[in-house]
């Protein structure tokens, strides 16, 4: 059956960074902290950092408006300096209820009347909800989607907006830790304060800028994440922050296009739609052996037939392939089972580098070639690995493109229920339309206002990723 299930928050983020993390990293301020702060003695001549963060949180507690474009920075396991990935953030605010924000996947506006969000996980949904009097953070946990994809997995706020809209700035930022006084440092050219809070989770660094006062470096607490990654860096630049300069309107501006439903709670959407061949007979088609043998439609009448479309530059093809390879061991003397690798190589490529790359990974199912290219037309190939199950009658029963990591647990199961005579496309199709049909029904019930917008604002104020 078509494995392609929803796509939960969570998961996208991580498909974004592409690094095997098992923390999705959006949400910016992560302290580690949970209880009451600590204070360090006063002392006569120098503040302490206690007085330090205090000062910090009336900064921007007190601010007007607050504008900021930053970048969250990873650096992977060993990696050098300049090679870390960036996800960038944005924050325009003004009080009492006007805000801009942008993170991860996510886009908030509240304008003083209205308050919406988009999640690019969530096509064709804005949600649309009345600006509350004077923001408060949570203003932005009103839609549990929206907090999910704003935070990730880390679940946690941005420290800016801690700073500007929690009710109790100091504490929220500094609770069970201790504040530490760092030596003083440069960032970008700037002198800076450093506060660093010790906590539960490790120790976070604020670079706080000394002509401004403003935060504009955060270091993440790392204990977690170095269990896994004993090497990795975790940091948040807050570029051209600025506070009680004016914000240009058209920051609190939206146009929303006609084709979008506005909702007061955000629905999970049904898995996506399954491919149009998928349940159909498939045209007829070649492939050659690598000892020259064709095989076809007709050859392979009757039989169960698992086809790995590959090729030798593939990368994630030989990640997927090793749990093909667990698959065929199972049913490779089953006659009514056959496994195909079919390579998608230029025919350029030798049949010994194709057999070079299979006997480097020690595999053994066997490989034929789409000489012709036939693959693309008659299996509607869009990419690579594509893994094909075609039933006994001919018909594509289940078709998975990219790598499947739990294909050597779930293939098994599908190939014994189409011997057994189930036909599992047809329910999956089932599936798929019950599945919309519940989350048509479900969006019905949370439309605002029949679920249209007639908002019209000048061009320069549209949003990308949501007008485009």
């Amino acid at each position: 059956m078509l494995d392609q299930g929803r796509k939960g928050m969570k998961t996208l983020a991580l498909l974004r960074w592409q690094v095997a993390l098992g923390l999705s990293v959006v949400a910016l301020v992560a302290s580690g902290c949970t209880g009451g702060a600590s204070s360090v003695g006063d002392q006569a001549s120098e503040p302490t950092p206690r007085q330090h963060l205090a000062a910090l949180a009336k900064r921007y507690s007190q601010a007007n408006t607050y504008q900021d474009a930053g970048e969250l920075r990873f650096l992977v396991d060993g990696a050098p300096e300049d090679e870390y990935r960036t996800l960038p953030f944005s924050v325009a605010l003004e009080r009492p209820n006007k805000v801009r924000l942008h993170a991860l996947d996510t886009m908030s506006v509240a304008d003083g009347e209205k308050f919406r969000a988009i999640v690019q996980s969530l096509p064709g949904q804005v949600l649309s909800l009345p600006c509350p009097q004077a923001l408060k953070l949570s203003a932005l946990d009103q839609d549990e989607m929206l907090r999910q994809a704003m935070r990730g997995q880390l679940d946690v706020d941005m420290p800016q907006l801690v700073l500007l809209l929690a009710e109790d700035p100091m504490d929220t930022i500094s609770r069970d830790c201790t504040p530490l006084q760092l030596p003083d440092s440069e960032f970008q050219g700037k002198k800076c304060g450093r506060i660093a809070l010790q906590g539960p989770s490790g120790k976070a660094v604020l670079w706080i800028e000394k002509d401004s006062g403003l935060l504009v470096k955060y270091e993440f607490p790392l204990d977690e994440i170095r269990k896994q990654f004993p090497l990795a860096r975790l940091w948040a630049e807050f570029r051209g922050a600025k506070v009680d300069e004016a914000v240009d309107a058209v920051a609190f501006q939206v146009e929303l296009p006609g084709e979008v439903k506005l909702v007061n709670q955000f629905v999970m959407p049904p898995p996506d739609e399954p491919p149009a061949i998928l349940s159909q007979p498939v045209d007829e088609f070649t492939f050659v052996t690598l000892d020259g043998t064709a095989l076809g439609n007709q050859s392979l009448a009757g039989k169960v037939v698992v086809i790995d479309l590959w090729a030798t530059w593939c990368g994630w093809c030989f990640e997927g392939l090793p749990l093909l390879e667990q698959v065929y061991q199972q049913y490779k003397d089953n006659d009514q089972v056959e496994f195909l690798a079919v390579s998608k190589d230029d025919p350029a490529v030798t049949n010994a580098k194709v057999q070079e790359a299979f006997a480097k990974h020690n595999l053994t199912v066997p490989i034929a070639r789409d000489l012709e290219q036939v693959a693309d037309r008659v299996f509607q190939l869009k990419g690579l690995p594509t893994t094909i199950v075609l039933g006994r009658d001919g018909t594509v029963q289940d078709y998975h493109i990219g790598y499947d990591a739990h294909l050597a647990e779930t293939l098994p199961a599908k190939i014994d229920r189409l011997l057994d005579g189930e036909n599992l496309a047809q329910q999956h199709l089932d599936q798929y339309h019950e599945a919309k049909r519940l989350y048509e029904q479900r969006l019905s019930e949370v439309l605002v206002g029949g679920g249209q917008s007639t908002d019209r604002v000048p061009e320069t104020a549209r949003i990308p990723g949501l007008t485009e």
